[in-house]
């Protein structure tokens, strides 16, 4: 019976007619009612099927997505070609970027901040693994870096959408977890509650977003989906509420032609 999926998606990259993507939602639902989880942690055939279920919900006709073993680093993957394909469950990092049309690429995340860019001009596509420690690495824009160094793009041609991930109302952190932040962030501050704890609450959206400008990215060009993930567990997975749980898959793909 096949399966009913509401994902969901950036506006600002929708705009864009060379690029799908979507964000898994945490349940389907079959045409006779009944409801289930899109388990993407599992592995086996239980994920290829949720994963053909997504990309057919989005008008994607693949089997598969590429993705990587993420590692919560800063390494970024260059996807050249399908023959790259088979090793992808071997390459530790935490971006894939690619300029290879017809290829969905993705990342899991439950918690994390999963990101799409694209750049329109050149026809390049990325996803981003941006959690803690990503971030503090300043993935974002070490993604944008390597987009400029491969393929020649320009920071003022690529747009960036942030999708369902925790948020400041509920990552609370210690004080060692800031540290990285207040090194390489200028803006830190905006993005940092103290608490009476001696504890913090860490915005990593926001710290995305200037991670984004640092890296050139234009304050319009950058979007983002505003769910947290702890506060919507009925909708998506969470790991710092849950615990052990499953994963949301963020796809993106250059559109042939």
């Amino acid at each position: 019976m096949k399966p009913i999926i509401h994902s969901s998606s950036i506006k600002l990259l929708n705009r864009q007619p060379g690029l799908v993507h979507a964000f898994s939602p945490r349940n389907y639902e079959r045409e006779d009612g009944i409801t289930g989880e899109l388990n993407f942690a599992a592995g086996g055939q239980s994920m290829r099927l949720h994963m053909q279920w997504l990309l057919r919900s989005i008008g994607i006709n693949k089997d598969e997505v590429f993705l990587v073993r993420q590692v919560h680093g800063d390494k970024i993957f260059e996807l050249k070609d399908a023959s790259s394909c088979a090793q992808g469950a071997a390459v530790p990092a935490d971006a894939i970027i690619t300029r290879l049309a017809g290829m969905p690429i993705g990342i899991l995340t439950a918690d994390c901040i999963p990101v799409v860019v694209y750049d329109s001009r050149l026809r390049v596509a990325g996803v981003i693994h941006a959690g803690r420690k990503g971030t503090a690495q300043k993935i974002v824009s070490k993604t944008i870096q390597a987009m400029q160094k491969l393929y020649g793009c320009h920071p003022q041609d690529i747009l960036a959408g942030m999708g369902p991930g925790i948020g400041v109302c509920c990552y609370e952190v210690s004080a060692d977890c800031i540290e990285p932040f207040k090194k390489y962030y200028p803006g830190w501050a905006g993005f940092v509650k103290p608490l009476p704890s001696g504890k913090f609450m860490l915005d990593l959206f926001s710290a995305n977003v200037e991670d984004a400008q640092m890296a050139g990215i234009e304050p319009e060009k950058i979007s983002q989906i505003g769910v947290c993930t702890s506060c919507q567990v009925e909708h998506f997975f969470s790991y710092r509420r849950e615990g052990t749980t499953g994963r949301t898959l963020t796809v993106a793909m250059l559109i042939p032609g």
